[in-house]
């Protein structure tokens, strides 16, 4: 058998990037992340910068080649920069499968954890939540007015290359911390169809998950998108001092 990247060594989850899917479903809403949470959640190595964050919450197919089942996820991106270079930091993600969840947090540090996510796509409308041990943490409701200019789907794949940094951690058996490092992921978007229109987002906070008090509740522009997505391997953008202990 080939080396496996993950375990069961004798059945790993998922194998070596990149990961590729044909038909990804994607709702993408900008918000105006807040200020001082913001600013409270970076991990070192990072810096905010003066911009818009997204949610997005995806609906994925089975992956091509890669017996990686189906699975929905949703992410938020808040804007940053890392030694200058600009990005956005995932602070929260959530998944609907131990795939998803094992092949992000292993390979990249992205600090997925496993929900309950709706995604409903019905003619215009859609309506998409995260729930997590019971909490409703997101919830995102929008009407479809219709297709986007051309110009527009090409500048969409342009931007989704836009860097995602992650802060990955991984400590030893002895509970002390041996790698510490922000990531640089830069996913390959590939437009299919692209539609506009209007939404609402509103969010809440549990005791394990303040999402709420990052992401205000808000009304804005919506977008929808077919695509064609890979994950390839990420890359270390910053390799940190390693603390004493988790």
């Amino acid at each position: 058998m080939p080396d496996p990247v993950t375990f069961p060594w004798q059945a790993p989850l998922f194998p070596p990037p990149p990961h590729s899917w044909r038909g990804v479903e994607m709702m993408v809403f900008p918000f105006a992340p807040d200020a001082g949470e913001l600013a409270a959640i970076l991990p070192p190595g990072l810096e905010a910068r003066d911009a818009m964050g997204m949610v997005t919450m995806l609906s994925y197919p089975p992956g091509e080649g890669t017996g990686i089942h189906p699975f929905r996820e949703a992410v938020v991106l808040v804007p940053v920069t890392c030694d200058g270079a600009e990005g956005n930091y995932v602070p929260y993600i959530y998944v609907t499968t131990d795939e998803a969840l094992v092949a992000g947090r292993e390979i990249a540090g992205w600090p997925k954890k496993l929900a309950d996510i709706a995604f409903e796509r019905d003619g215009d409308s859609f309506r998409g939540t995260v729930i997590r041990w019971g909490s409703e943490l997101l919830r995102l409701e929008g009407t479809l007015d219709g297709p986007a200019p051309d110009e527009l789907l090409g500048m969409q794949g342009e931007a989704a290359s836009t860097p995602t940094f992650n802060y990955k951690v991984i400590p030893d058996p002895a509970g002390e911390v041996v790698i510490e490092q922000i990531t640089s992921s830069r996913l390959e978007i590939v437009p299919r169809r692209m539609e506009l229109g209007t939404g609402r987002l509103t969010t809440a906070s549990s005791d394990t998950d303040p999402l709420g008090r990052l992401v205000p509740a808000s009304e804005g522009p919506l977008v929808a998108l077919l695509s064609d997505n890979t994950i390839p391997a990420a890359e270390v953008a910053k390799e940190l001092p390693a603390r004493v202990s988790v």
